[in-house]
């Protein structure tokens, strides 16, 4: 497992982080946001709250697949059974080794941080661990099967991750990224080159270092 980024801290209820005491000004999701229409996020919005709601659906998720990665016991409500029976027995999280979980990363001099969902490496017999496939991934939840096929995967924001990581553990070296969608019945991996989210995320900060005051 990787060690924590030293002196970074997440203060969950601000959804903001700290570094050796200071605030850092923006975060991944304050960057990506920046491309979101009003309307969109209305609609992201009307439908977060509840017991039933998509943040109460993501957070049980999410915990239960990291449990699983973290080959820790688990205790999920049924009514989400829909969505973990297939993500959880999937063959693409067979015969990995966990390095990573919640983990946050940070750019000092963007005054930025993230966590990503989870970083893994695929043991493959033969081949030592510096040589083998290390996947940065990043989980979705949806409300039908409809949604699985419209939900564009999280591209900028895994390139977004992959620099982060690379500025904290530069030793770590990326070789997928990986979006996994997960519906009621079925999930969805979508898989793309580092390089292609690295350059949808550069895309995205410049759009959203040009609105900056400059001081």
């Amino acid at each position: 497992m990787l060690d924590p980024v030293p002196d970074l801290e997440f203060h969950e209820g601000l959804h903001r982080y700290r570094w050796r005491g200071e605030w850092l000004a923006h975060n991944v999701s304050d960057v990506l946001d920046v491309d979101m229409t009003p309307f969109k996020r209305a609609m992201i919005d009307k439908y977060k709250d509840g017991p039933d709601g998509w943040a109460a659906r993501g957070t049980a998720i999410h915990k239960a697949l990291e449990l699983q990665l973290l080959n820790e016991p688990q205790i999920v409500d049924d009514k989400w059974s829909p969505w973990l029976d297939p993500l959880l027995d999937d063959s693409f999280f067979k015969g990995v080794e966990t390095l990573a979980t919640e983990y946050r990363v940070m750019d000092r001099y963007k005054s930025l941080g993230g966590s990503f969902d989870f970083l893994i490496r695929l043991k493959e017999e033969g081949l030592e661990p510096s040589k083998q496939l290390v996947i940065l991934g990043d989980l979705k939840t949806v409300s039908s099967k409809r949604s699985l096929s419209q939900r564009a995967p999280a591209t900028a924001q895994l390139g977004a991750y992959t620099q982060l990581l690379g500025n904290s553990k530069p030793e770590i070296n990326v070789g997928l990224c990986v979006t996994i969608i997960s519906a009621p019945g079925r999930i969805k991996i979508v898989k793309q080159d580092p390089e292609e989210c690295l350059a949808a995320w550069e895309s995205s900060w410049d759009r959203f270092s040009a609105e900056l005051p400059d001081f």
